[in-house]
């Protein structure tokens, strides 16, 4: 069994995220089992599944796990499912109902967004209004956690439930001098017979994946997905277990010398003291494994692995068929992607060419995404503009787009590239470290640029805008020159991995 190790599934999710979802439908499609592993309690999380076109069978959670409810089907409550007293009075709304008794406020409960009054929580409240009691309530119909406030209104103590009510899980906290609750204690109550003690959620964590890996019964490689949160649970599973550090990002952090800098300081130990212990050190481009192994020698487990396996295309959208001068970014909206950057060089790129129009799908922190969306207006560019946020199914965007543009100066391989490069969609971006170099090759499916040569990339857009034929080309490049990112490619790659497993 493969175990792809993580934090979280969330419904909006990281490229990290993205890239295991391929990731299981890749070994899937090829007969080869494989699990998403998650830490974090979600009382969504089997809602959100589905939305990314993932079954149950594919995922294992910590909490599920040890609340026996990993496969655990229930059905929906809703407030009159929550046998609330008689003679309490029941409230209105569409996003949740408060509680009376009489004229004081006894609870809210509060439904799960998406659903139709579907139960998410209850908050109860004291005489004096003091939050006292949350109970959270997991989507498939079973109360999950009990959280208990004190009178200063912080967290000190939760109870978690399996989905016959019993408790299996108690977790202590204290406060720090910021007034903040801070896990002391975690108490797994009869786990096969038997109360363990925990002083903090990853040794928990790390007794969860030894007894995951025990109880599998085969021999299981864990692949450490998310490394800050992953490397050390993964490399403390005792037994036969074969390990792999997936290296998401960048080995040196932005702002260094890519190639000579410092490494990242969570890497340290992994790539000095602890480098024998992995089976594999998994990066997604050969160029960021050539220099990983001259840093690391030669001799060291660097392999490259593509990130975003691209199924090749059925139908081929042409360029007359999309939208004229549309140009998408997908991707975190953030610095190191250069969104103030493109913002300006799109400025440039519409006063030549009046019917382009960008839209940008992503999230980023909130703050620079306010400043961007300013930027935007200060430059009259609101009708050309659009900021789509996070979507799932992106296939309509880029089915209508003539272009992909990204001006981000580092990453480790960017996944909507290849995404748009598997609908036909050419790419015009930096060349930066590491990846559009792998996918791109310029004149072929795009262009790339020099890092930072902002007039040449507006040039280069603007030209290709005006030119219908060279941007036919471009696309017919993009659907054609997929092998090295192929599903196909990226399955044999895994197989020297897969084999020895």
């Amino acid at each position: 069994m493969f175990f792809f190790v993580n934090q979280y599934l969330l419904s909006s999710n990281s490229s990290v995220e993205h890239a295991e979802i391929k990731r299981l439908k890749l070994f899937a499609k090829n007969g080869v089992a494989a699990k998403l592993v998650t830490r974090d309690f979600s009382p969504v999380l089997h809602h959100t599944l589905p939305r990314f076109g993932l079954k149950d069978s594919q995922l294992v959670n910590m909490y599920d796990f040890f609340a026996g409810a990993t496969d655990y089907q229930g059905q929906p409550l809703h407030t009159a499912d929550l046998h609330l007293p008689f003679d309490y009075q029941v409230g209105t709304g569409n996003n949740s109902r408060e509680i009376k008794d009489g004229q004081r406020l006894v609870a809210e409960v509060f439904f799960a967004g998406g659903t139709v009054a579907e139960v998410n929580r209850v908050d109860w409240y004291d005489p004096a209004g003091n939050l006292t009691l949350r109970e959270r309530y997991d989507l498939r119909g079973y109360k999950a956690v009990d959280e208990f406030f004190g009178q200063d209104g912080q967290l000190y103590f939760e109870r978690y439930y399996r989905p016959d009510g019993t408790m299996y899980l108690e977790r202590y906290y204290v406060q720090s001098v910021q007034n903040t609750p801070i896990n002391s204690l975690n108490v797994l109550r009869g786990y096969e017979g038997k109360d363990y003690y925990f002083d903090s959620l990853d040794d928990l964590f790390v007794f969860f994946l030894n007894e995951l890996n025990r109880t599998t019964e085969e021999t299981n490689t864990f692949i450490a997905d998310r490394p800050a949160m992953a490397i050390q649970p993964v490399l403390q599973v005792a037994g036969k277990a074969r390990k792999y550090l997936w290296l998401p990002i960048n080995h040196v952090d932005d702002g260094q010398n890519l190639l000579n800098g410092p490494v990242n300081g969570m890497l340290q130990g992994p790539f000095t003291s602890e480098l024998k212990k992995w089976d594999g050190i998994i990066v997604m481009t050969e160029q960021q494994a050539h220099n990983l192994r001259n840093r690391l020698g030669k001799h060291a487990p660097v392999m490259a692995i593509n990130g975003t396996p691209v199924s090749q295309p059925t139908d081929r959208i042409t360029m007359a068929g999309r939208t004229s001068g549309q140009l998408v970014y997908v991707g975190r909206l953030g610095e190191d992607k250069q969104i103030s950057q493109l913002l300006t060089m799109f400025a440039a790129i519409h006063r030549q060419v009046p019917t382009s129009r960008l839209t940008l799908y992503g999230y980023g922190a909130a703050d620079d995404v306010k400043r961007y969306k300013d930027q935007v207006e200060q430059a009259g560019l609101e009708d050309w503009v659009t900021f789509a946020g996070y979507q799932v199914d992106l296939q309509p965007a880029y089915d209508q787009a003539q272009l992909f543009v990204d001006a981000s100066r580092i990453d480790a391989q960017p996944l909507a590239m290849g995404e748009a490069l598997g609908h036909g969609v050419p790419v015009v971006s930096y060349d930066y470290l590491y990846g559009p170099a792998s996918m791109v090759a310029s004149g072929v499916n795009g262009e790339l640029i020099p890092l930072n040569d902002q007039q040449r990339f507006v040039d280069t857009v603007v030209g290709l805008l005006q030119d219908p034929q060279a941007l036919q080309k471009l696309s017919t490049g993009a659907y054609t020159h997929l092998d090295a990112i192929s599903d196909t490619t990226t399955w044999r790659q895994w197989s020297p991995v897969v084999e020895d497993n």
